[in-house]
C-alpha cells in the first residue's frame, strides 16, 4: 500500500512539474542555417549569415522586446548538396531547431527536401527560386524570393523585347541549379517562340568555361543568359571578349552583382535579375535601418547581407502571430500575413520595376 502511494505521489509530481515547463513562454528561439562559408561561393553564403545576425542581433538587444531571444546556428556547406545534408541532420538530431532560415542554393536544398518531408521542419526563405519549391514540396515553406521563371522571363522581356535579341545561347552549371533554370528559359523563349541557339555547360564550384565558350563563338550567338556563381561567370565574359563576343549577357540574382561586376575585367554590357530594390540607393524605413546598422558595425552594404537582414526582419514580425510554443506549426503561415499587412515591408517592394511576376523583379547593370 505505502509503495502504492509512493509511486502515485511520484507520478502527480512529474505531471504538475511537466506542466509547469509546458506553461512557461518559450524564451529561445534556435534557426538553423546551412550556407557556403567556404569554397567558390562562399561570399554568397558569408554576406547571407552576415545581414540575418546584424538584424537579429539588432531585435535581441531591443530593451522593450517581448519576443524569444533568437539564436542563428549557421554551417558551412561549402555549396555541397552531401555537405547540406549532414549539416540539417545535425541542426535537426542535436541543435533542435524550430526551423530552417536563408539555406543557400537550389542543389543543396534539393538535396535535404526529404528530410524536411521526414520532419516536417520549415524552411523559410531560402536563397534559391527554384520551381520544386513551388509545387507543393511536402514541407512547411515560405518564399520571399521571386522565382527563377519569374526572373528567366524578367531577362527574356530585356533581350528580347526591349533589345531585339533572337539568337540567344544558354551558359549554365551543370547541376540541379542549371537544370532548373534552363527550364525557365527555354519556357521564357518559348512563350516568345525562340529557341536557344545552344546550350552549354560547365561544372560546379569551378571556372573551367572554356569548352562551353567554345560551343558558344560557333553560334551566331548575339546575347547569353548565364547561370552560376560569379567566378565563372566573370572568367567567361573575360574571355568571351577576347573571342571576340560583343553581345549582351544576363544573369540571375544568385550570381552576386556586385561580385560579378568587380570581376569583370572587360567592356562588357551585362545585366543582372534582382529580388529587392537596391540597398544602396532604396527609401523606407527597413531599407534606412540597414544601412545604419552596416554603418555601425562596418559592413559592406550588399544585395546578400540585404536579403538576409530583410528576412530576418519578417520572420522576427512574424513571431508576434505565432504560438511560440508552436512555432514549427505556425511560423510559416504567419508569414504570409506579415507580408501582407507591415507597412514597411509593403513600402520595400512596392519599389519594383515593371514587372508582372507575383514577387517583384528588380535589375542591376554593367554597361560599357
Amino acid at each position: 500500500m505505502l509503495k502504492l502511494l509512493v509511486k502515485t505521489a511520484l507520478i502527480s509530481t512529474l505531471f504538475i512539474v511537466s506542466a509547469q515547463i509546458a506553461a512557461q513562454p518559450k524564451t529561445h528561439i534556435k534557426l538553423g542555417m546551412s550556407v557556403a562559408l567556404s569554397g567558390p561561393a562562399s561570399h554568397i553564403g558569408q554576406q547571407l549569415k552576415q545581414g540575418h545576425e546584424l538584424y537579429f542581433n539588432y531585435a535581441n538587444q531591443q530593451s522593450d522586446t517581448k519576443q524569444p531571444h533568437i539564436q542563428l546556428i549557421a554551417l558551412d556547406d561549402g555549396y555541397e548538396p552531401s555537405r547540406a545534408v549532414d549539416n540539417t541532420q545535425y541542426l535537426i538530431r542535436h541543435q533542435h531547431i524550430d526551423a530552417l532560415i536563408g539555406n543557400m542554393g537550389t542543389p543543396t536544398t534539393h538535396a535535404i527536401k526529404e528530410i524536411l518531408k521526414r520532419h516536417q521542419l520549415p524552411l523559410l526563405m531560402p536563397y534559391t527560386g527554384a520551381e520544386f519549391l513551388y509545387q507543393n514540396p511536402g514541407f512547411p515553406i515560405f518564399k520571399l524570393r521571386a522565382s527563377y521563371l519569374d526572373e528567366a522571363q524578367e531577362q527574356v522581356r530585356y533581350l528580347v523585347d526591349e533589345l531585339g535579341h533572337t539568337k540567344i545561347a544558354l551558359f549554365i552549371q551543370a547541376d540541379e541549379f542549371g537544370l532548373t533554370l534552363e527550364k525557365s528559359h527555354r519556357q521564357a523563349l518559348k512563350d516568345k517562340g525562340i529557341e536557344p541557339v545552344v546550350i552549354a555547360r560547365f561544372r560546379r564550384n569551378t571556372n573551367d568555361v572554356a569548352k562551353a565558350l567554345t560551343q558558344i563563338l560557333t553560334t551566331q550567338a548575339t546575347a547569353i543568359a548565364m547561370i552560376g556563381t560569379y567566378e565563372p561567370l566573370a572568367a567567361f565574359i573575360n574571355q568571351a571578349h577576347r573571342g571576340g563576343f560583343r553581345g549582351t549577357y544576363t544573369s540571375v540574382s544568385f550570381v552576386s552583382s556586385a561580385s560579378l561586376f568587380a570581376d569583370i575585367t572587360v567592356p562588357a554590357h551585362v545585366m543582372v535579375t534582382e529580388v529587392l530594390p537596391d540597398p544602396n540607393t532604396c527609401h523606407g524605413d527597413i531599407c534606412n535601418l540597414f544601412r545604419s546598422l552596416s554603418k555601425t558595425h562596418q559592413q559592406t552594404v550588399t544585395y546578400q547581407s540585404f536579403e538576409g537582414f530583410v528576412n530576418a526582419y519578417l520572420f522576427s514580425k512574424s513571431l508576434q502571430h505565432c504560438d511560440y510554443t508552436k512555432l514549427s506549426a505556425c511560423i510559416a503561415t504567419a508569414m504570409p500575413h506579415t507580408l501582407s499587412t507591415d507597412k514597411a515591408l509593403q513600402s520595400l517592394l512596392n519599389q519594383q520595376q515593371k514587372s508582372t511576376s507575383q514577387r517583384p523583379v528588380f535589375r542591376s547593370y554593367l554597361k560599357y
